[in-house]
């Protein structure tokens, strides 16, 4: 009998730890989890602005962030992610929202090891159409740079 409480100790102390562990594991989610909730999010909602897209990037921001603190995070993930965002958005007809997630991905990974995504996101930036012109501004023309406004030269009358 005594040999039955020996086993049955150890077995009910790893269950529990066990237990607890997995419990744990529920608890936290892995960095992007938020990010690819927003992104089915925002892809189901086919628009191309709105408050499903500003979600997706406040939860991408918040991803960046969050694995930004951990060290030996796989950044290969994230850039990855960015370039599919853009792909996704772009098959449903929002060039803005691809071309954004082209341009995050070429400008916050600028490592050699990133090179093949990035040279894939400016390939897809070359085949997306132009962007929209300026409120207030026709297609096909170019806003001038502001000009800052400075002293008026008056001159004084000729003298006859």
């Amino acid at each position: 009998m005594s040999g039955t409480k020996a086993s049955v100790i150890p077995a009910a102390a790893s269950a529990a730890c066990l237990f607890v562990l997995a419990g744990c594991a529920q608890l936290s989610q892995a960095p992007d989890s938020d990010y690819r909730q927003a992104l089915e999010k925002a892809i189901t909602a086919g628009q191309c602005d709105g408050d499903s897209v500003r979600d997706l990037w406040s939860a991408y921001g918040r991803w960046y962030a969050a694995a930004s603190s951990i060290a030996g995070y796989p950044k290969t993930d994230e850039a990855v992610a960015l370039l599919r965002q853009g792909d996704q958005f772009r098959i449903l007809g929002c060039p803005e929202v691809a071309r954004a997630s082209y341009k995050t991905l070429i400008r916050r990974f600028p490592e050699d090891g990133f090179t093949p995504l990035r040279e894939a996101a400016r390939a897809s930036l070359q085949a997306l159409p132009p962007p929209l012109p300026l409120a207030g501004q026709m297609p096909g023309t170019t806003q001038a740079p502001a000009v800052p406004a400075g002293p008026t030269l008056v001159r004084p009358p000729a003298e006859i």
